[in-house]
């Protein structure tokens, strides 16, 4: 009988969970992309950039007089039945302390920076609004904003680095078993996209993910080892990558471009300009363009059919990462000048004696999936179609009522889970180890279960 329980309780939490978003932006005009959170109760859009070189979610919230103009209004914390300001003498790491309320300032590579207050509310991501989960956490209130920060259309960022303090989105999902899988996946298309937490959608991808470990938890590093352009090796070595970020190379969706050490910089372009003297390579008048150290192509449509062809006339960069080559194709590396749509320059710049940052434009084209479990990356070309995900023009229905029910209803669960554990005391030893085997062999496989199984 309590062996009965157990496959009962378990059958009972073998669905899988996941959370789906749909990500705006792109390299050329925003240079980012973005995703929509609700915050509070009743809950206020968010629009805050996906960054997985940070790990701090924050956004501008009233009261804040050094601040720019962005695409909502400021968070409103006092207008929030759920919201409460964080105290200096809470299990949180604050930048320094005003009067018991704990304050933050974080700042970026590209010289921007953001400070403000620490604030805890509810968090909602996903847009099939009937089945996302909202969960309590900790997030910056901006007081002050810097450079792009300030101009940026987006309210502000959320960060999806590995925590060392204060839980990001995915922390708390797991944590809060609203996601089966410590895991989470974005999809930059050319532009929009989606973005997944707990899963990733297999049935978008066009080839089979190709897998390279994460070597550091201050960034999602991995170790680069060799680099080919156009199928010819470069002589790139390992050592040539640096040991900046520890291994040498980082992946940073928050950074638009891809930055590379010195070396590694001039490989990559000494092997283009080599490809490009072949018959036939890198059609399209070779031009200077006005702010862009590299030479730029200009692409005439009278001369091809389509602008694939023109793309398909320059080389596939193709990284080295442990024991598996990840394409970087052109049409994802070239990208338009804002200035001229018809001009295509080179989204690689020198990052000097400094480490190697694959940016956003690297991750574009591709379903990039970050295994925080099994500590590592996978990269899969795919279109980054995001159809499949619901097209809400409305807003999350949530007000203290319901902040109410979900705290009775989280205790009634627990007490079920109390009584259930009771029974499941008695349950045959042989049978419990052969159900924890298969469960979590079912997390691990579960990713791959949903993905078959969706429609899109």
């Amino acid at each position: 009988m309590a062996l009965y329980l157990f496959l009962l309780l378990h059958l009972s939490h073998s669905e899988l969970i996941y959370e789906h978003a749909a990500v705006f932006g792109n390299t050329e005009d925003l240079g980012y992309y973005y995703v929509d959170i609700w915050v509070g109760t009743p809950p206020m859009k968010q629009t805050v950039i996906i960054d997985t070189g940070s790990r701090l979610t924050a956004f501008p919230c009233i009261g804040c007089t050094d601040c720019g103009h962005h695409m909502d209004k400021y968070f409103d914390f006092k207008n929030s039945s759920t919201s409460r300001i964080i105290k200096c003498n809470e299990d949180v790491k604050c930048s320094k302390c005003t009067n018991e309320t704990c304050e933050y300032s974080q700042s970026y590579a590209e010289g921007s920076s953001i400070s403000g207050i620490l604030v805890e509310d509810y968090i909602l991501f996903g847009d099939d609004f009937p089945h996302a989960h909202r969960v309590l956490g900790v997030f910056g209130c901006h007081r002050r904003e810097t450079h792009l920060f300030r101009t940026q259309k987006a309210d502000g960022i959320i960060g999806l680095g590995y925590s060392n303090n204060i839980p990001t989105i995915v922390d708390l999902l797991y944590k809060d078993h609203d996601i089966d899988t410590n895991l989470f996946s974005i999809c930059f298309g050319a532009k929009d996209g989606f973005m997944t937490i707990g899963g990733y959608n297999m049935s978008i991808h066009e080839e089979e993910i190709r897998w390279t470990k994460v070597y550091d938890h201050n960034f999602y590093a991995v170790k680069g080892k060799g680099l080919t352009i156009g199928g010819e090796d470069t002589g790139v070595k390992e050592s040539d990558f640096t040991k900046f970020y520890a291994t040498g190379t980082i992946i940073d969706s928050g950074t638009t471009f891809t930055y590379m050490s010195t070396n590694v910089y001039l490989a990559l372009f000494g092997g283009i300009e080599k490809y490009c003297k072949l018959p036939g390579k890198c059609l399209g008048e070779h031009i200077k363009v006005n702010g862009e150290a590299h030479t730029c192509y200009a692409y005439n449509s009278k001369n091809f059919t389509s602008i694939q062809n023109f793309f398909d006339t320059f080389p596939v960069v193709s990284i080295l990462m442990d024991e598996v080559y990840v394409d970087w194709l052109p049409e994802r590396y070239l990208f338009a000048w804002p200035e001229s749509k018809s001009h295509f320059c080179i989204g690689v710049y020198s990052n000097g004696g400094a480490g190697n940052v694959l940016g956003g434009n690297f991750m574009r084209g591709m379903d990039v999936v970050f295994d925080r479990a099994e500590d590592r990356v996978g990269f899969a070309k795919s279109q980054c179609d995001s159809s499949f995900i619901p097209n809400n023009k409305t807003k999350p229905v949530y007000n203290e009522t319901n902040s109410k029910k979900e705290k009775v209803e989280g205790t009634y669960k627990n007490e079920k889970t109390i009584i259930l554990a009771g029974l499941l005391s008695v349950a045959a030893v042989g049978g419990l180890i052969v159900m924890i085997c298969l469960r979590y062999k079912k997390r691990r496989d579960g990713i791959l279960q949903f993905v078959q199984s969706s429609e899109v």
